[in-house]
């Protein structure tokens, strides 16, 4: 078994060196260094419970999903807003940074953040340097949007793709653009290392490039990466060897991955968990689960408290034996340690709830949860639009 979870007193912690590795002494004295530190009260055992995965060890059981911002140059280099948005949400044990485009051509957006140039990796170092500085192990989702990707027209407008039938023919990717895609993941996992990225995660969900590869609804291909489960899952599995080859042990690698579509049509649950069986069995160390295209209604009971992407988790850690990352819906930190205590997942990830209030794991790690400015769950979340009128965020001074 590659986790495990200890027990001291202290619930979070400042290491001065960039990575955490191994197991360390802990002591309330090293409270002392977190600049928020007030008497810390031990009112959530199990989130603020530092944890191990391999060789990191996360202060908390907290998880900062990668959320995009478009906050980058049209370039996809990192702004200095992006830099005062990580640091500002400092306190989660684990932090992974945005969807990053391993090709411009794979972008869902201008201003998507990048890593498909050498010129990415300066900006990129200096995010992973003030997730470190904030005591967190510090994670990077690269990603491919496939065929939901955005075009450039000649007019230079950015538009998605308006018919069906051209997403389909896109979709039929020949082999020699999958093998630039593979080496361009590759590429990325090197530059993600060089700017001192812990974890390197794969973004394999949400209806982007794999979660279309692995769909039978979507993936109509006739080749080696159509047809079975195992040709469907193909490109993911040679992406995440091609990623873990450039990681050479300096980075753990571990996928974001929808174990499940809502259209019957599409990936079913059964092909998704095999699917999660295979990257444990490829080398995976943790496992960050959440839907395909859509959550199907059957994963989640009447009158349960949790989301259905929590109940993907539960339903992952069934069959593998690494840590499940799971969330969604999670507005207070009582819910995330039911959650933990009930064995929904192994870590947390609260996202819209950090947007909201930047300080979400902070106020909780002080023993002040009730100060928590909770999501008001907007039917179209304005941080992808215009986060200054987020209600939420027009409430917090932190």
């Amino acid at each position: 078994m590659v986790f495990f979870v200890t027990t001291p007193v202290c619930i979070r912690i400042i290491c001065s060196g960039v990575h955490i590795v191994g197991q360390r002494a802990f002591s309330q004295s090293s409270l002392k260094k977190y600049p928020g530190y007030k008497g810390v009260k031990m009112n959530y055992p199990l989130l603020l419970t530092p944890f191990h995965i391999d060789r990191l060890t996360l202060p908390n059981r907290i998880v900062m999903p990668p959320m995009v911002t478009f906050l980058a140059e049209d370039d996809g280099l990192v702004t200095r807003a992006h830099l005062e948005h990580y640091r500002r949400s400092t306190g989660p044990g684990l932090i992974i940074v945005e969807g990053t485009a391993v090709l411009p051509e794979g972008r869902i957006g201008r201003r998507q953040l990048g890593i498909y140039s050498d010129r990415h990796g300066e900006g990129l170092a200096r995010l992973a340097g003030i997730i470190h500085a904030g005591g967190a192990v510090a994670g990077i989702q690269i990603h491919h949007a496939g065929a939901t990707a955005l075009v450039e027209t000649q007019r230079r407008t950015w538009r998605h793709y308006a018919s069906i039938l051209l997403r389909l023919v896109k979709q039929q990717i020949m082999v020699s653009a999958l093998v630039r895609i593979r080496e361009a993941f590759g590429t990325a996992a090197r530059r993600a290392v060089e700017a001192g990225f812990d974890i390197i995660e794969i973004h394999g969900a949400h209806g982007y490039l794999f979660s279309q590869f692995l769909s039978p609804l979507k993936n109509r291909r006739m080749d080696r990466y159509g047809g079975s489960l195992e040709n469907r899952g193909r490109l993911l599995l040679e992406v995440f060897r091609s990623v873990s080859l450039e990681a050479e042990g300096r980075a753990l690698v571990t996928c974001r991955l929808g174990i499940a579509d809502s259209n019957r049509r599409g990936l079913a649950l059964s092909d998704g968990l095999s699917t999660a069986s295979a990257l444990e069995r490829e080398g995976a160390r943790v496992l960050d689960v959440s839907f395909g295209s859509g959550i199907p209604a059957s994963v989640q009971p009447e009158g349960s408290p949790y989301s259905g992407r929590l109940h993907l988790a539960h339903e992952a850690k069934r069959v593998v034996g690494i840590p499940v990352i799971g969330g969604g819906g999670i507005r207070h930190p009582d819910l995330a340690e039911r959650a933990l205590r009930d064995g929904m997942a192994d870590l947390i990830y609260v996202g819209r709830g950090i947007l909201a209030d930047p300080a979400w794991a902070r106020k909780t790690i002080e023993g002040r949860p009730e100060s928590i400015i909770p999501c008001s769950h907007c039917r179209y979340c304005f941080h992808f639009t215009d986060a200054s009128r987020c209600p939420a965020r027009r409430q917090t001074s932190e």
